[in-house]
């Protein structure tokens, strides 16, 4: 052994792992406490109310009462996608409903088969009056057609909220809605959201950095963008948040040694 080269004992080595323990479990309790804070969803279970004290439940409020006017996009039905018929004069017809085959079409009452994929509610209405005008007069031809349940195309939220994933897309979906359903959690970086449209050159990527804050704190929506068919909404974290995130994951190896070291030198 070199001089002044001093080999810690056991009993240092027993404080050193018992502080690291220590911290651990300090930081592995905040970390729960952060967690239970959060109330994710649970088996695809709608997400719990987000409590009254957490960082953004002001904007989460906000987000869950403001409604904005957007024009909704023609939304045009594949399979499986569900459709539903109102026409008060031909009873026939008359709610009916009906699922979109994998081949495109739909069975209706008076017209059998009908093929419908890529066409907008509106363009089948206009198709069925077309073809049952021969057997009822022109005041019996009001026809509408609504969708009943979207299925075929989604959207996707991931990052810093409470209900990220894969989401049903309706045409009429925006950012401040989209969020208001998601929620942001205290992670959440509100002045930082991204929104990443897909293209069909893959070298072209179109993103949108959306501030939630500034929306709020102005009152004016003008960042309220009206989503598309998969697009993806990333909240990241802040960076405060971010440095703990990364912090904790360094930390991850430490916490098993820090624990049986308390169990070792306490025995609890």
């Amino acid at each position: 052994m070199r001089a002044g080269h001093r080999t810690p004992t056991r009993a240092t080595l027993a404080i050193a792992l018992t502080v690291a323990c220590l911290f651990a479990v300090g930081c592995s309790g905040n970390k729960q406490q952060s967690t239970a804070s959060r109330q994710p969803a649970v088996n695809g279970a709608a997400p719990q109310p987000v409590p009254d004290g957490v960082k953004n439940a002001a904007l989460n409020k906000w987000l869950r009462e403001t409604e904005v006017a957007v024009p909704p996009s023609v939304y045009r039905v594949e399979p499986p996608d569900a459709i539903k018929i109102t026409a008060p004069g031909i009873k026939e017809l008359d709610q009916y409903t009906a699922r979109i085959r994998s081949d495109g079409k739909v069975t209706i009452n008076l017209v059998g088969d009908l093929y419908v994929a890529g066409m907008s509610p509106a363009e089948i209405a206009q198709e069925l009056s077309k073809r049952i005008q021969k057997f009822y007069n022109k005041d019996s031809l009001y026809v509408s057609v609504d969708v009943t349940d979207f299925q075929s195309k989604k959207y996707y939220v991931f990052g810093q909220v409470f209900d990220p994933g894969v989401k049903t897309y309706t045409g009429s979906d925006s950012i401040i809605k989209v969020l208001a359903d998601a929620k942001l959690n205290d992670d959440a970086w509100p002045q930082k959201v991204v929104l990443i449209r897909p293209s069909e050159d893959p070298n072209v990527r179109q993103r949108v950095t959306i501030d939630l804050k500034q929306m709020y704190e102005s009152g004016h929506a003008t960042q309220n963008y009206l989503l598309e068919e998969g697009d993806l909404i990333y909240v990241p974290p802040s960076p405060l948040a971010e440095f703990r995130i990364t912090f904790e994951k360094l930390i991850a190896p430490i916490v098993p040694v820090a624990d049986f070291a308390l169990l070792a030198t306490t025995g609890f």
